[in-house]
Order: C-alpha cells, then structure tokens, then sequence
C-alpha cells in the first residue's frame, strides 16, 4: 500500500513535469511559429514605411499603416490587418482597439509618442531601427553600448559612473515592473533636496512611483539599509585585516568607498564559474556588527541581455508579448536569469567548523554602486573575530567596499514625495503622476531630463538627513538595426534551456570582448549633442 507521502511525492514530481513539460513545448511551439514573412515585410524598410505592431493579451495580432489615438486617449484607431493568434488574416481595413487589450507595441516611429497624449500607448511600445542615433562606439561593438534605467544624479556631474542611483534595474518590460531602494550615499542638513533623472540611453523609461527616504541622524554615523529594507546607523567601522582570492591579497581594492574596485574576469569557457573571497576581521568589540558591500555589476549583464535581443530580431516583439501573456514563458527567462546567482555571503562557524548561511545579495546593474548591510549573529565571532566568505559568479561583480559596523541602533525613515518637477529636457507632467502606484506614469526618452524638488523636515542641532531612493517602473530597450541582422532564435532558444555547447560559445564572444566592455559601455551614453 502507497503511503500518503509516498503518493504526495509522487504527484508533486508529475506537477513538475508537467509544468516543465508545458513551459518547454510552448517556447518551443512559440519560437518555431510561422512569424517570419510578415515580420520580413515590417522591418525591411524601416525609415520610409512607418509602421504599428500590435500584440493583443488573447494572443492576436494587428499590423496597421496609419494610426491615431481617440479623443478618450483609451484607444488606438487606424487602418490595417488583424491575425489572430496562429496568424491567419482575421480582417483587414478600419480597426478600433481598446489600449488596455494591448499586450506589447512594435513601431518604427518615434514621432507620435513624445506627448503626454501618447504616454500610455509608449508605455506599451518597443522602438525598432534606431542606429542613427548611436555614437561610433557603438556602432563598432553594439552588444557593449550604454544601457540603463533612470540614471539619478544628485549633483551636475555626470561624468563616467557617478550617478547616485540607476532605478529598477532588472525591470526590462512591464510583467517585470518593480520598486527599487537605493542608497544615493548623500547626506544633507539642509531644508530642500534635490534630484536629477536622465535618461541617457536608447531606451523608453516608465516611471510609475517615486520618492525618498529620509533617515535622521548624527553626522558621524552612517546610515544602511540591508535586504528588507531595515536602517540601521552605526559610527564605528572595522576595515579587514585579510581580504584573499586564490590566496592572493585583494585588500586594498575593498578598503574605501571610492573607484578602486575589485574585479575578476569570466572564465573562458563556463560564464557560470564561481570565485570565492575571504575576507578577516580581529580585535573586534562586544556588539551587533553589520558586513557592509559596496558594489555593482560588471557588463557581462548588458552582454547577455543585448545578445539576447539581437537573437530575437525581427521577432523581438512577439517575444516580448509572450512573457506579457505567458506566465510559463516568463518564467523560463526568470529561471534562466537567476542561474547567475547572487552575491552569497557566509560566516566560519569555529566551533562546528564549517561556513553558515548568512545573507544573498541580489541588486543589479553596471552603472551606481549598492551599499547593502548583512546583519552579523552575534555568535560569528570567536575571540573577537569574524571570517567571511562572499561567493559569486566569476566576471559578474565589481566590489568596491568590503567593511564591518557596529550597529547603533535601528532607524526610521520619513517618506517625502517630489513637491515639484523641473523639466529640463521633455515633456511636462503633473507632480501627481508619480506620487502613486498606479497606471500613470512619467514616460522618459533618450535625451530626457526632469528636476525633482523635496521638502525635508526640521532636524534637531547637529543632525542631518541620509537619503535614500525608492522608484517604481520598468523600462523597453529599443532595437538596433544591427541586431537585427543577428537575428538566431534557435539559439535562443538552446540558451533558454541550458544548450552546454551554446553556453560555450556566448563564454568565447564574451571573452573576445570583456577587455574593452567597460571604456565602450560609458563612452557609448546618449546625449543630444550626438
């Protein structure tokens, strides 16, 4: 007789399958559809035939030559085809579609979005064919150009990667919008505040929520902020005495907040290849004490997401569209992405002598740096000593800072909304269209530039404000030319789905590059005066 856990098991491992199963066949189906022609006809002149592709959340598909928004702004009218979800012709003239049946837009005309009219249909919208406006740079080695989220800048300079804080990083399409916390490493006493977003790639930002955190405190403390968004502030910090990978010092690229940063390279083979770095602290106090990193992300990302894109080609739309519809689809590329692991930090248990779970750190990005606290156990130190271990994948990370802080206290921040914005360069929105999760949204092109105004409360003598950062959005990366011409989605797909020899090969391009990816990464940024 089966027992109930016997049985439990074995419909659990026949759930998985199944779902495996379904996710595997529908990417599989999906990429082999027969969407080639009528992508082929789109994309073969895109300057003079302006086009609209809509893909619709019950799978259909419309191709329209003239469009327009209604005067409700809450529907597209225009003339062209309709293809239902296997792509056979359903109707071909006058076509009305309500925006909120709208999975994901393709269009080569960048005209008719740059309004707040057409803000909620280029919330929805991939530009394709945007090579005229990319510096030669990039143009040389496009899988390594500048590419990011909002970039925040709390002052005027905005030269190599000072910006304070890049928002929603990982956040490449609206099934994946986010809230983002970050740590803008400013301080300031005084009454107002005031932050600068860019965007400074080819890509469209959709901001959806914004405002700061504003956490009190004494000006010789520090304050952080760990992975559940908990302050804390200390005043003591504790460099380490031994920091080593292979045996090899690496202390003094991790001793200061600065751009002595420590990094590896990818191995030449395996991009999934882990180092490990020890890192030892003595002649520590009595106390809480919190490992503080400082770090961000090498442009390993930025190449496997532009090579991505260029696999998909002509298709990237209706890939795109896929992940809005499919939670199946959306979570192979989840599962695919997180294979790369995060920064796994442990402490050296003296006594059982072995290396304990401490914390994951998981932030993203190549552009501004994440200062992130792990909480230390008390009982990690043995005779006033600490050793940890930080795991990651070799070629990903670059760290700027490695530390020990004695936590204080626990701190409480006040949330202040913008109560202005000053747009520098773009079209102008209501203040109240970010001061809430919703479906309004400020919706940011290349070249864009908004001012946003915050009032501070009082502060006692002595004191001032440490600011940190939450904004809420996503992003759509516009398509290059260029990356259409590599077009693979049999590839892709192999990558998909863990395809050892294809994995190999992206590890040897990668590798061909990696020596020149972050000079053309920050010498690629858009501006106007391009």
């Amino acid at each position: 007789m089966i027992s109930k856990r016997a049985l439990f098991f074995s419909v659990f491992i026949c759930i998985i399958s199944w779902i495996v199963f379904s996710c595997t066949s529908y990417v599989n189906h999906s990429f082999r559809q027969s969407y080639s022609n009528a992508n082929e006809i789109i994309h073969s002149d895109l300057v003079k035939t302006p086009f609209l592709k809509m893909h619709f959340k019950n799978g259909d598909v419309s191709m329209l030559d003239t469009w327009k928004l209604n005067e409700k702004k809450d529907s597209i009218v225009g003339n062209g085809k309709l293809y239902d979800f296997n792509r056979q012709p359903k109707y071909k003239g006058d076509l009305v579609f309500a925006i909120d049946d709208i999975a994901i837009i393709e269009t080569n005309d960048l005209t008719p979005l740059q309004s707040k009219d057409g803000a909620r249909v280029a919330a929805l919208t991939i530009l394709t064919g945007a090579d005229v406006l990319i510096a030669a740079v990039c143009l040389a080695n496009p899988k390594a150009c500048f590419g990011s989220c909002p970039t925040f800048y709390v002052d005027e300079n905005s030269s190599f990667h000072y910006s304070n804080a890049e928002g929603f990083s990982s956040s490449t399409s609206p099934c994946f919008e986010e809230k983002d916390l970050d740590p803008l490493q400013y301080s300031t006493a005084s009454s107002e505040f005031f932050l600068t977003m860019k965007n400074e790639a080819l890509e469209s930002h959709m901001v959806n929520e914004l405002y700061i955190e504003a956490v009190p405190k004494n000006k010789d403390e520090t304050v952080f902020v760990d992975q559940n968004n908990t302050y804390y502030t200390s005043s003591r910090k504790f460099n380490p005495t031994k920091a080593e990978v292979n045996n090899q010092s690496i202390k003094s690229d991790i001793l200061h907040l600065d751009d002595h940063e420590y990094f590896s390279t990818t191995d030449s083979t395996d991009l999934f290849a882990q180092e490990e770095i020890i890192v030892e602290f003595d002649n520590l106090p009595d106390g809480d004490l919190g490992l503080a990193l400082n770090y961000r992300q090498t442009q390993l990302t930025t190449f496997l997401f532009y090579s991505a894109l260029s696999y998909m080609g002509n298709e990237v739309s209706d890939f795109v569209a896929r992940m809005e519809t499919s939670y199946l689809t959306r979570k192979v590329v989840e599962n695919h992405l997180s294979k790369f692991g995060k920064i796994k930090l442990s402490y050296w248990d003296e006594r059982r002598g072995k290396w304990n779970y401490l914390d994951e750190l998981k932030e993203k990005g190549p552009i501004a740096k994440n200062l992130i606290l792990s909480r230390i156990p008390n009982k990690t130190k043995e005779n006033n000593k600490v050793k940890v271990k930080i795991e990651m994948t070799r070629g990903l990370w670059r760290l700027d800072y490695v530390g020990l802080h004695l936590i204080d206290k626990k701190a409480s921040p006040t949330i202040i909304f913008p109560s202005a914005i000053e747009v520098i360069d773009g079209v102008e929105y209501p203040v109240d269209q970010i001061l809430t999760d919703d479906k309004a949204y400020i919706v940011s092109f290349p070249g864009n530039e908004y001012k946003f105004k915050f009032d501070l409360p009082e502060l006692e003598e002595n004191k001032e404000h440490e600011i940190f950062l939450s904004s809420k959005g996503y992003y759509l990366e516009w398509m290059r030319k260029s990356w259409l011409e590599g077009k693979d989605t049999e590839k892709l797909n192999k990558l998909l789905f863990n395809d050892s020899d294809s994995w190999k090969e992206m590890a040897i391009e990668f590798k061909e590059m990696e020596h020149e990816m972050e000079s053309t990464f920050w010498n690629s940024k858009y501006s106007r005066v391009q």
